[in-house]
């Protein structure tokens, strides 16, 4: 490892979940911290004794909307230092103002909202969310810096993509490729390679040999996290080279001038076909993630309003056994868990989380995927951890690590930022990182995009098997 980065602020670790449990050892790993300037502030401490060794403080609080700042300002009363967001369902938005009025470093894994907001008629879906932090990277520009949105996916997978895109380049271009600079730079490449869509696919078969004889809601990562995610409409960017009639034209709209479908069907239940190395075809719930809107952002041409090209980018997922029973049961109950809560990790005795991106384009039947396949055995190797919760772990301590190196960047998404600085910190976290390559997986019949036999409210008549797939 290399020298560790010193460290002298407040640093807050704000909840502790999944990944506060996998990242409070990682992050000593890399920083050297004051344990009495470390807090930890959560509602609850589930495996806090795993982790006493490092003599930080571990504050019970629940942060809502009219408390944040004066939790906050308990811990910040100097003004620096850096606020590290693994919590749910507490408001980025809200956090980042409040990091940016103090010049404080931020980071998180996801942009959140509160939790009252979840399900409620004023929940705003990804589109929203994309255009909320266009308008706040504008509003904070040269400000403290602060990155949103880098864990794994979001997060890692940006980088899988671009550097998926430029071996892309390397082999098509030969002595003719450059090594993008700008925003412009990476889509007038993914236009010249023919790139007509960016998926990301998620395979994750981890299990405990002994299953839990209770009735619990059991996933890999965060269960209300899992639930809002499944319980959101489909939000899908929908590339310019995808056909749209006027059935689909209502439901084809503008997040901050990335055109997306929204269609009003909960994400648990429409399906696509995903693509693993190791597990090969898969079906799996397509989730509205932000990584969709920024990688179709980053790569979109644009002359004046006019949308040139922009690739079609999704999220194909299906969890691990226990967390597709969770989603199950939850559909039943309101899309809230039907038993207690558990996010299993030290309990797993085997399985792979295979993650990465895959790239269609239009002049070849070849589906190329770039990603992370991190084993039980992997993950064990670190306390209170799991193959997914490693990969988030991975995100977040590279963007710690370069707001550290880099503290008056502004507000700033997975694809602002230096993949080979990323990827050079993140990668021993990783697992097996590779290249495959497969031709035509989804050929015989199989639809990239298929809805499940479902009828929507509103009965979009759009033709799913043509989402994606190169014309």
């Amino acid at each position: 490892m290399s020298q560790k980065q010193s460290f002298d602020g407040t640093f807050v670790l704000l909840g502790f979940g999944s990944i506060g449990n996998a990242g409070l050892d990682i992050i000593f790993n890399h920083i050297d911290l004051d344990p009495d300037r470390f807090f930890v502030v959560s509602e609850s401490f589930d495996r806090a004794d795993m982790h006493q060794d490092h003599g930080v403080s571990f504050v019970e609080s629940c942060i809502n909307s009219k408390n944040l700042d004066e939790v906050l300002d308990q811990f910040f009363d100097d003004g620096s230092g850096i606020l590290v967001n693994a919590s749910v369902n507490i408001c980025s938005k809200a956090l980042i103002e409040y990091c940016q009025r103090r010049s404080i470093l931020y980071v998180d894994t996801s942009f959140e909202i509160w939790a009252d907001l979840v399900g409620s008629e004023d929940m705003i879906n990804n589109g929203g969310r994309f255009s909320d932090i266009q308008q706040a990277k504008k509003r904070f520009a040269g400000g403290a810096s602060a990155i949103t949105c880098h864990g794994a996916n979001p997060g890692i997978v940006s980088h899988f993509a671009k550097r998926l895109i430029c071996l892309l380049g390397q082999e098509e271009l030969g002595s003719d490729f450059s090594q993008p600079r700008s925003q412009t730079d990476w889509a007038e490449l993914a236009h010249k390679l023919g790139i007509t869509s960016v998926i990301i696919t998620e395979m994750d078969d981890q299990r405990p040999d002994t299953p839990s004889t209770e009735k619990m809601a059991l996933n890999t990562w965060s269960i209300y996290g899992l639930l809002e995610e499944a319980s959101e409409k489909i939000c899908v960017p929908f590339g310019t080279h995808e056909p749209i009639d006027e059935a689909i034209a209502p439901f084809v709209l503008d997040a901050s001038g990335v055109r997306y479908l929204e269609v009003d069907t909960r994400s648990a239940l429409y399906h696509s076909l995903g693509y693993s190395p190791t597990f090969g075809v898969f079906s799996g719930m397509v989730i509205p993630h932000v990584e969709a809107f920024t990688i179709a952002n980053f790569l979109s041409l644009r002359e004046g309003d006019e949308l040139l090209y922009q690739p079609t980018s999704y999220f194909c997922y299906q969890p691990c056994p226990a967390a597709l029973d969770t989603v199950t049961n939850a559909s039943r109950n309101d899309w809230h868990p039907d038993g207690p809560v558990r996010v299993m990790l030290e309990e797993i005795d085997r399985g792979i989380d295979s993650l990465g991106v895959m790239v269609f384009r239009n002049t070849t039947d070849e589906v190329v995927w770039y990603g992370s396949e991190v084993s039980t055995e992997v993950s064990r190797a670190y306390k209170t951890t799991n193959a997914t919760s490693l990969q988030v772990i991975a995100g977040l301590i590279s963007s710690i690590l370069y707001v550290m190196a880099h503290p008056r960047e502004g507000l700033l998404e997975p694809e602002d930022l230096d993949t080979d600085f990323i990827l050079g910190i993140a990668e021993p976290y990783l697992g097996n990182v590779y290249t495959h390559r497969v031709e035509a997986p989804f050929a015989d019949g199989k639809s990239l995009f298929g809805r499940h036999p479902l009828t929507t409210p509103r009965e979009v008549q759009a033709d799913p098997r043509t989402i994606g797939v190169p014309l």
